[in-house]
């Protein structure tokens, strides 16, 4: 029987032979590396176990999101069929699921998984650069590393700015960005097993790709992360690129047509999810500045944000958690004419150093890709930049960083002691720094009320959003002049935005002020005629004004709008029993208990109206399901932001 070479991961072949200890070491001394790090990275991030949920998608991802609830098969129908959320990523839904089956609506549970989740990944980004290592040493294209000290010191700098850089709290202490993690985890994953599968070809050349375990696997793993993060459509360029260099898989037409069409499944889902993103965005109404905005705003705007990312990695100071998209673009600025130069001269420097210095190559180019989806060519959202946006490219500049790292060690090891110590101390110094404004970092996202006062503290004057969201935290602690005044803030900088009209209005009607609040709800009408909330609140505001007629002429338009929100049935029935038309009021309150079946509240209330009916039976049911619910792990479904 014919026994095939195998090239093991220090880049010697074995044919029969009895294993050798040193390889076992070795491997052994790769997972303690690994795991030293992902521990490391562990312990940083367990002050967020204390962070609450923060009015940054919290509430619409998990909060108010009755799907997650339970683990039955209706959920999974829709967890891989909804687009609500303006992207498809199942296991994102799935996840959060599974920590309310466990957790219920403590915060802490939800962190805890991001929390393990990162460390996960800093662990595979220490299997990934040592794998990424051996495999250009196996192929012969270079020798990034002479020995495998060399890799663990690469890898073991990687995976600690991976770890613990501020950049990539973002992703890790804000509970909505559990698709920045997943995505990581399955993109890490693939990379790592389809670097496995090219050192396979190497021993088993007349195997067909498709047939080969690992490329299977691979490509598995990649549609895993698709379901994630639509941001992994970068994976198949950014192997495509892998296999020019370290991995120099084309050095000619015909290997170059066999490496594309190994790719071709890759792309084929890329474009599903690309195409299937964009339509839900539009959907949704998140691509509005692509007609606001024309392309080359939007490309000098992606030209700042890709050097202040890499500024930031260097820097990491004044790290916001939202960027207004930039009211004044033009290329006669310096702030945007140096972001273009900048990228121009370093791409034509790296193709003139092409065939001297192809890892340069590699890397510029693997960071622009991956960070290519997020840039905003195609606008989604009222954002310019986002620090989470850096969790898998900053990869491709810790890479250099790690290499650069080595070549001093290298050094350093030839000098004295003298030398040597305030190297070391420098290293230890720049951690300890690193260590410090991650743990600092992490405390911007404690609470809603702590997030949005320091956006507004050190962001951009003109941050309308930041100003609306520090406003709801106000309404929701019954402070309502300084969520006035935050909410005006916000339509002053935005006028011709609803959303704050909206909320101004229902503060002011909380307040008192009807005449006022009635003005702010009528406006936005106007603004935007099919605004749901703006009609459910301003029903409200008849109601209390004692026009019922009125009320109920809003609250039915705001159910037409909307027929599966819950709140204008629930108005609606509690004015039907102000009226005392109790049927009309059972029956909006059993409108509400379908879609919304955790409101204790309209339990009793429905209980109430069975009670004066004669219905004994029922209203018994209702109270019991009421105290069931009082005694049991569940969200608070609030539905809308902008509800008195």
């Amino acid at each position: 029987m014919k026994q095939y070479k195998r090239l093991n991961s220090a880049g010697s072949t074995s044919a029969g032979k009895q294993p050798d200890p040193a390889v076992g070491r070795d491997r052994n001394n790769r997972y303690a590396v690994a795991s030293l790090v992902a521990l490391l990275t562990l312990a940083c991030y367990l002050p967020s176990l204390r962070n609450d949920f923060v009015s940054l998608d919290d509430f619409g991802y998990v909060l108010d999101n009755l799907h997650i609830r339970s683990l039955n098969p209706s959920f999974f129908a829709w967890a891989f069929t909804d687009l609500s959320a303006g992207f498809w990523h199942p296991l994102v839904w799935i996840s959060y699921a599974i920590d309310f089956a466990i957790w219920g609506v403590n915060p802490l549970g939800f962190h805890l998984t991001a929390i393990l989740l990162h460390a996960g990944n800093t662990f595979l980004v220490v299997r990934l650069m040592e794998a990424l290592l051996a495999a250009a040493q196996q192929s012969g294209a270079c020798r990034l590393c002479s020995d495998e000290r060399g890799a663990f010191i690469v890898a073991g700098v990687v995976a600690f700015l991976f770890g613990l850089h501020p950049l990539h709290v973002e992703s890790v202490a804000w509970i909505s960005e559990r698709k920045d993690l997943l995505c990581g985890s399955f993109f890490l994953l693939s990379t790592i097993v389809y670097l496995h599968y090219t050192g396979a070809l190497v021993s088993r050349r007349a195997e067909k790709f498709y047939q080969n375990r690992y490329y299977l696997l691979s490509l598995l793993l990649f549609i895993l992360a698709l379901a994630s993060k639509t941001m992994a459509v970068s994976l198949p360029i950014v192997l495509l690129v892998l296999d020019w260099y370290p991995l120099g898989r084309i050095r000619s037409l015909k290997s170059s047509s066999v490496v594309i069409l190994e790719k071709l499944p890759f792309v084929a889902a890329s474009f599903f999810i690309a195409i299937t993103s964009i339509i839900a965005q539009q959907s949704i109404g998140a691509m509005e500045l692509m007609s606001v905005k024309p392309l080359s705003t939007r490309t000098l705007v992606a030209c700042k944000a890709v050097v202040l990312y890499l500024w930031k990695m260097i820097v990491p100071l004044h790290l916001i958690p939202y960027y207004p998209y930039p009211q004044d673009v033009s290329l006669l600025s310096m702030e945007y004419a140096f972001p273009v130069l900048f990228i121009g001269g370093t791409t034509v420097a790296v193709i003139l150093m092409a065939r001297q210095k192809p890892l340069w190559v590699t890397i510029w180019v693997v960071y622009l890709i991956i960070l290519l989806p997020t840039l905003g060519i195609v606008q989604v959202g009222v954002h310019s930049m986002g620090d989470r946006f850096t969790y898998l490219p900053s990869l491709a500049p810790f890479l250099l960083t790690g290499l650069g790292a080595l070549r001093v060690w290298t050094w350093v090891v030839e000098t004295n002691w003298l030398i040597k110590t305030a190297v070391v101390s420098a290293a230890c110094l720049c951690s300890c720094a690193l260590i410090y404004l991650t743990l600092q970092q992490i405390s911007v996202w404690k609470n809603s009320m702590v997030l949005w006062n320091y956006v507004i503290e050190a962001g951009t004057p003109f941050n309308p959003l930041a100003y609306n969201n520090r406003g709801h935290v106000y309404r929701d602690r019954g402070e309502f002049d300084k969520a006035i005044s935050d909410y005006t803030v916000a339509i002053t900088q935005e006028p011709a935005q609803a959303e704050y009209l909206v909320s101004r209005g229902v503060a002011l009607c909380e307040k008192g002020d009807l005449e006022q609040a009635m003005t702010d709800l009528d406006r936005a009408i106007v603004l935007s005629p099919n605004e749901y909330l703006a009609y459910n609140n301003r029903g409200t505001v008849w109601f209390r004004k004692g026009e019922l007629g009125r009320a109920i002429e809003d609250f039915n338009r705001a159910i037409s709008l909307k027929p599966s929100e819950f709140l204008a049935y629930q108005n609606r029935g509690t004015l039907f029993e102000n009226k005392g038309d109790i049927d009309k009021a059972i029956s909006d309150y059993s409108a509400v208990l379908t879609i919304n079946p955790f409101l204790a509240g309209v339990y009793i209330s429905r209980g109430d109206l069975y009670m004066k009916k004669g219905a004994l039976d029922r209203a018994a049911r209702d109270y019991l399901e009421a105290s069931n619910l009082g005694n049991r792990r569940r969200m608070p479904g609030s539905g809308g932001r902008n509800t008195p």
